[in-house]
């Protein structure tokens, strides 16, 4: 049903491609590559039916909506019901919602067909940017089918996964990390779920896998290429200090972090 088009890290001679020429002003960080990929990986056109999960506050959906007229959803809770300064980040969902009528946001989360209010096979694009990394491990295969069913065929899902470096914790975590790479297939389905983003080719399997496709192409993912390529697109320090002020995290240890893009064409006409 599904085909993988693309899996990639995002790397900086891309993003220099994009900032001189996106015509989204995008910035040097993941979220400004993830961005600038989406828009350069789709043949935008008027009246398609897009939906951004997890978009909240962002600008995208917006600028899709008014630079190519597509009619643009964003799926996403603004954490309503969670009582977390993490959330709310000093805005207003209710606000936002209302000085953006040209977007139609839906105030529920993705995963559960059955209680969703969501059209099933009536989107030509679904897809999020930093948003897949937050679902619960024991949810990635059920939003990863959910979205599925949301496109319609012919459709594409685009999404763009923060993913941490391996080394981020010390030579221990490295060795036990490469060790789960070595011996993933060989592992049960429930380990993997639950350490689903251990490496990045670990979540573009279980992603794959969640869509019925049964093995990747030979682009390169794994750790190595992470540890090893001067070129792997990383957040800047600047950004990751203004998510730890904004967020209001206590925890002052700078992480590194990649992109994982996945692209998907659903069978169809």
């Amino acid at each position: 049903m599904f085909e993988l088009a693309e899996v990639s890290l995002g790397n900086a001679r891309r993003l220099y491609g994009y900032k001189q020429s996106c015509p989204l002003e995008i910035e040097f960080n993941i979220k400004g590559f993830d961005y600038a990929w989406l828009i350069y990986n789709h043949a935008w056109k008027p009246g398609e039916k897009v939906l951004d999960v997890g978009g909240a506050y962002s600008n995208l959906p917006i600028f899709i909506q008014k630079t190519y007229g597509c009619e643009t959803w964003v799926v996403d809770d603004f954490g309503i019901d969670v009582n977390d300064p993490f959330w709310a980040r000093h805005k207003s969902p209710q606000e936002h919602i209302a000085c953006h009528p040209e977007v139609r946001y839906v105030l529920e989360r993705v995963g559960d067909p059955k209680n969703s209010s969501l059209p099933a096979g009536y989107f030509d694009v679904v897809y999020s940017a930093s948003v897949l990394e937050h679902v619960p491990a024991g949810l990635t295969r059920q939003v990863w089918q959910h979205m599925g069913a949301l496109v319609k065929p012919g459709g594409e899902l685009l999404h763009a996964v923060d993913v941490p470096f391996p080394s981020n914790n010390g030579h221990r975590k490295f060795f036990e990390v490469l060790s789960f790479e070595i011996f993933n297939k060989a592992l049960p389905d429930s380990f993997r779920e639950a350490h689903f983003l251990s490496t990045p080719r670990n979540y573009a399997r279980l992603a794959s896998q969640a869509l019925r496709i049964r093995s990747l192409p030979k682009n390169d993912v794994g750790i190595m290429r992470m540890l090893m390529d001067p070129e792997v697109v990383t957040e800047p320090l600047e950004y990751g200090y203004n998510r730890i002020v904004k967020d209001h995290m206590l925890d002052f240890h700078f992480q590194r972090v990649g992109t994982l893009l996945l692209r998907f064409r659903k069978a169809g006409p």
